[in-house]
Order: structure tokens, then sequence, then C-alpha cells
């Protein structure tokens, strides 16, 4: 089997070291400086063509400029990868990951600048590659100069592989953990030893998850309402590898999480992760929703969230746990119809960033929300019907920059990223899980 090949643009950086050690089962090209300008990346991307040669992971590293002629340099240098990426990417749904430095201490203005020009010039040339049918997978990561080598070399693997399949167009930071974590050679991305609660664990994109953690070792507490349901997971997470038990949990109710956290201390010991998954949706013009439906979504989507953590984090706090929460990229950007449920997701963004900063990071828990686009399932279905499904899904697929909906695996697959060691240094942040749907919706 041939190997996947790989491109590692600014190679001779620190950053570009790591990338190429991270990629080492991948037939690499090295690019040791950046090309000055479209000229001598015409010139290399015609010799790669002539040569047969495409790439399906290719990785942008940061130069060391400082001041405006460095910001200027920097902009430009990832612009340049992601306009000849469009040329030199293999068919299929190629990853493009820019990385840049997170400045801290005497000048951090000029970071920002570039990071934020970086952002928009990647989201741009993603949404023009499209257009031709190239479906990069386009995502920036952000490093602070104190970032684990060994964490940051998992994660350039888990943003260019089947983890993070469906994640394009986000925008994130890898920094320090906020508590002392076990070595990543030791853990990797391994759940053993873990107990994880998923709240809405009976379909979909908790079911996915639930599979997912099982698959990668850790106990998974099924927490929902419909035990022959929970049964059905729990096999299903065993067959992965997994072990698991259901709680009767209703999210809305604080006494059935209490109860939950005394099942899981007396059961378990502790808890290492929490998946708010649990949540309902209603979309309908405003003119048409009486007050009892955002009443109801914010009691059930933000409330539920809510007092999971809060009812948990005594637990969670005793080993470093993390949360993840499922919002919706409703929540980060308008849609028609979407008034009621838009708001209930997007206070479980704004939720998630400020119970990150403000009460779980300073006791060493993680606090992450991810926004999934259309996820494809049967409740999709269910809800709207066989001809209105397709309708919906053919709208929406138009819109999505990598051309397709998702399937509740590719989620499953990267909150079980982020539950894990590997990403520790991954907190307080709101990440789309979307084939980049928000950049373009509606």
């Amino acid at each position: 089997m041939t190997a996947p090949k790989a491109l590692v643009v600014n190679a001779a950086s620190r950053e570009g070291a790591i990338a190429v050690q991270a990629l080492s089962d991948h037939e690499i090209t090295e690019v040791r400086q950046p090309f000055a300008d479209a000229k001598s990346w015409e010139a290399f991307a015609a010799e790669l063509k002539g040569h047969g040669i495409a790439f399906d992971v290719i990785v942008h590293c940061p130069l060391d400029g400082e001041g405006p002629d460095g910001v200027e340099a920097e902009i430009l240098s990832a612009w340049l990868t992601a306009k000849f990426a469009i040329e030199v990417a293999a068919p299929g749904e190629p990853a493009l990951l820019t990385l840049t430095r997170e400045q801290r201490g005497a000048n951090p203005i000029d970071a920002d600048a570039a990071g934020n020009g970086i952002r928009f010039a990647l989201r741009a040339a993603m949404l023009d590659a499209s257009v031709r049918d190239v479906h990069l997978r386009s995502n920036r990561l952000a490093i602070a100069s104190d970032t684990d080598e060994a964490r940051l070399a998992e994660a350039i693997r888990a943003l260019t592989d089947a983890r993070a399949s469906f994640v394009a167009g986000a925008d994130l930071a890898f920094d320090a953990p906020l508590a002392a974590a076990p070595r990543i050679a030791e853990s990797g991305t391994s759940l053993a030893g873990r107990t994880v609660l998923v709240t809405g664990a009976t379909s979909g994109i908790g079911r996915a998850s639930a599979i997912e953690i099982g698959r990668q070792g850790g106990f998974v507490v099924v927490g929902g309402r419909k035990p022959d349901l929970a049964e059905e997971t729990l096999t299903l997470v065993r067959e992965a590898g997994g072990e698991g038990m259901f709680v009767r949990l209703d999210v809305t109710d604080p006494q059935a999480w209490q109860t939950a956290a005394e099942t899981i201390a007396a059961t378990r010991g502790a808890l290492h992760g929490l998946v708010n998954n649990a949540g309902e949706a209603k979309n309908l013009p405003i003119g048409q929703l009486s007050d009892e439906v955002p009443r109801f979504l914010v009691h059930l989507n933000y409330g539920g969230c809510r007092l999971g953590m809060d009812s948990l984090l005594d637990l969670l706090a005793q080993d470093g746990g993390s949360v993840i929460n499922v919002a919706s990229v409703a929540g980060m950007r308008a849609g028609y119809g979407g008034s009621a449920y838009g708001a209930s997701k997007a206070a479980m963004i704004g939720l998630s960033k400020s119970y990150a900063r403000e009460v779980a990071g300073p006791r060493g828990v993680r606090v992450n929300a991810i926004q999934p686009g259309l996820i494809w399932s049967d409740s999709v279905i269910d809800s709207l019907g066989e001809e209105g499904a397709a309708k919906f899904r053919e709208m929406i697929e138009g819109k999505t920059p990598i051309g397709r909906v998702g399937t509740p695996d590719e989620v499953g697959r990267f909150v079980a990223y982020l539950l894990s060691d590997a990403a520790a240094g991954i907190h307080g942040q709101a990440i789309p899980v979307s084939g980049g749907l928000e950049l373009v919706h509606p």
C-alpha cells in the first residue's frame, strides 16, 4: 500500500521539525525555507505535477519575523501556501494545517495581527478551493512557545487524520496544560482507565461518542431516561472494547445530577470526562414560535449543560477532567428559523468559554465546546421526512465547503481526542466540527 504524501512548508523551523516527526508514516516532501513569491511556487507546483506528486497533507509552519515586516511576511507565506495547496493537493479531502505562534510578553500585537489575517485568508482560500471541487480541510493551530513537543506532534496528527475528518475552517489554540498530566508517550490518546459520562448517548453523536470512548479503552457512563436504548449503546461500547454502565438522568433535574454524581463516585471513585450532548432542536420562523419554545430549549440545552458541570465539577477536579459541550453551528451564525434553537446553543458556547475561564480552569478542569454542522442520522429523516430530509441535505451540501454532510462517527472521533491527555493543551475553546458550514450559512 502506498504511503500517504505530506508537504511541510518552512520545515527548517522548530515546528517544521515537529511536523516532520509527527507525519513520519507519510512520504514527506520538505520545503526548508519559504518561497518568496508566486513564481517560485508555480515552478515548484509544475515540477510536482510533472512527477505525478500530490499531497494528502500540507502543513505550513511559521516564520521568525517580527514587527510590521514580519506580519506581512507571515501572512504572505501562509497565503501563498493556501493558494498553491489547491494546485498540489491530492483528490478527496486533503488536509491543510497552518501553524502560527501565539506570542506573549513584550509584543503580542504583531502575533495577533498575523494570526487574524491568516485566519481569514485561509477561510476564504478554502471557499475558493471548494468552487473548484477541491475540498480542503483547512484549519489553523496557534501554538504557545512552551507547548509540549509530543502533544503538539499528536495535535498535528489529529488535525490531519480521520479524527478531524469533518473539521474545516477551525481556529484552535494549543496552550500549556492546566495541570500536571501524564507524559504523552505513556498515555497518548488512550482513554484506558478513564471514566466518562455521556448524556444523550442513545443515538446519533452521543452514541457514536460513547462507542469511540469505549474503543479507546474508556469506561462509559450512559446518562439518560431510556434504559433499553442505553443498554443498546452499552452493548456497542463493549463490542468496541470498552465497558460501562447506565445511570438514570434527566439533565434538567438538579437532584438527578446529584444522584448521578453520587453513583459514579461510589462505583468508579472518579470521573475524568463529561460529554454534555443531550438536547433538542426546533426551527421555525420567529413569528410562528410561542415563548414556550425558547423557554424549553434554553432550559434543556443551556440549563442541562450548566447543571451537569456544576454537579460534577468536584468529581472532575480530582484528576484534571475534561468537559465537552456539544453545541451547534446554529450558535455561531444566525440562520432562518433559528432564533430559539440558535440562542440556546449560542448560550452554551458562551457558557463553555466563561466557565472554563472563571470556574473550571482554576481547578484544573478543561472545558471546550464543539459546534457540529449537519450530522446525518435517522433522527434527521424522522424529523423532516424522507423527502424533506433529502432536500435539506442537498441544500446543506451545496453550502458546505467540503461538499458533504457529516456522520456521528466523525464527531465521536474528535470528541474522544479532546477528552484525551494528548489534547491537554486545548481548553476554553469553541471548535466547529462542521465541514466549514458556518462560513457560508445561511
